[in-house]
């Protein structure tokens, strides 16, 4: 015991008077040092970091593709290595070729310059009808971690290729060929006067109805007001209630019918219709949906919502008799109208035939 000591001795008085010794040490204690100032600067970095994403658009169909841009601003002098961004995608998309089956977290590695901003960009599909939502992202740092609260959302609309539909009804009313015009003016449909605005065309003024026309004792211009020869109207009913007659799965028939509903609907944007949609399936505090028909811009964009936001388990408080009866009075007269549905009863059969007396067209398209 006393030789162990007496060699333990020996060993530590050459360790500490050799040269490397002390060499060693000091490297050890400076890289101890330094690394705990760089997690320091790192964390306190991390701490001022700005976030941001967004999508390229805001609806797309099923199977096109958006991008999801994170950006991230470094506001410190302090160069940022490997920073990682992790955040939660829902189910049903697939986000830089990975399936998402459920809900899944995605993380990403990143260099930030001082005083710079990066764009992370990542290629999203949808693979399902959906209104597609993401909450938070996170850095991570060692046992940091920084929260970002910046919610965005994206529409996926159904995907209508590939719809066979057997239409008594004519959907392009003025054939096949589209228009390239935005406004088509038919001289023969004189939907009556108005007020001349700036930028209207000469041949458009009334000159007989001007001589009558006063406003606050002066005269004033007035046009023709034309309709357009294709400005017809379309009514579309889907019926999303569950019958004894019909075993189709309500899943199922939900997007069937929207299938058909968005063949119906784009069809008659691309020819200039106004379109409008009523299903009796519930969307938030509204007991069922009715968008009256209409044309433009908002138009389009608030119906292809509404067919990314049915679901399935909502509940369903009318039947589609109701449904008609509601809607069917305030429709124009030569209004077409395509009900979506998988079983008709006696009385919505007996509806159905008065509203065709009153020179509306219906067509019934089977959920089978």
């Amino acid at each position: 015991m006393v030789a162990f000591f007496a060699i333990l001795a020996d060993f530590a008085v050459t360790l500490l008077t050799s040269l490397w010794f002390w060499i060693v040490l000091a490297i050890t204690v400076s890289f101890i040092l330094l690394r705990a100032l760089y997690v320091n600067l790192k964390t306190r970095a991390l701490g001022n970091v700005a976030y941001s994403r967004r999508f390229s658009t805001d609806g797309i169909f099923v199977g096109e593709t958006i991008e999801l841009i994170e950006t991230v601003e470094n506001h410190s002098w302090f160069p940022l290595f490997s920073v990682r961004i992790d955040f939660f995608v829902p189910a049903g998309i697939t986000i830089d070729e990975l399936v998402c089956r459920e809900y899944t977290k995605v993380t990403s590695l990143c260099f930030i310059p001082p005083f710079s901003a990066i764009e992370k960009r990542h290629v999203i599909v949808p693979n399902r009808r959906d209104h597609y939502k993401m909450s938070t992202a996170s850095i991570i740092y060692r046992s940091n971690e920084f929260i970002f609260s910046d919610s965005i959302d994206f529409y996926a609309y159904p995907n209508y290729d590939g719809a066979d539909l057997s239409l008594t009804t004519d959907l392009y009313h003025a054939g096949n060929a589209i228009s390239d015009r935005k406004y088509i003016e038919d001289p023969f449909f004189l939907a009556g006067i108005r007020p001349y605005r700036a930028g209207d065309p000469m041949r458009s003024i009334n000159f007989k109805a001007s001589l009558r026309s006063f406003s606050g004792g002066v005269r004033q211009l007035v046009c023709n007001n034309y309709d357009s020869s294709r400005n017809y109207d379309s009514m579309i009913f889907l019926d999303l209630a569950t019958y004894s007659e019909h075993s189709m799965k309500a899943e199922d028939q939900l997007e069937l019918g929207l299938h058909y509903a968005c063949f119906l609907f784009c069809e008659a944007v691309k020819n200039a219709g106004r379109v409008g949609f009523a299903s009796n399936c519930a969307i938030g505090e509204s007991r069922y949906v009715h968008i009256p028909c209409s044309s433009g811009e908002a138009h389009t964009k608030a119906m292809l919502e509404t067919f990314s936001e049915l679901a399935w388990f909502a509940r369903r408080d009318y039947s589609m008799t109701a449904i008609v009866k509601n809607v069917a009075p305030f429709l124009s007269e030569g209004t077409d109208i395509y009900l979506i549905t998988p079983y008709v009863d006696d009385e919505l059969a007996q509806l159905l035939a008065q509203i065709e007396r009153s020179e509306c067209s219906v067509n019934v398209i089977s959920l089978s």
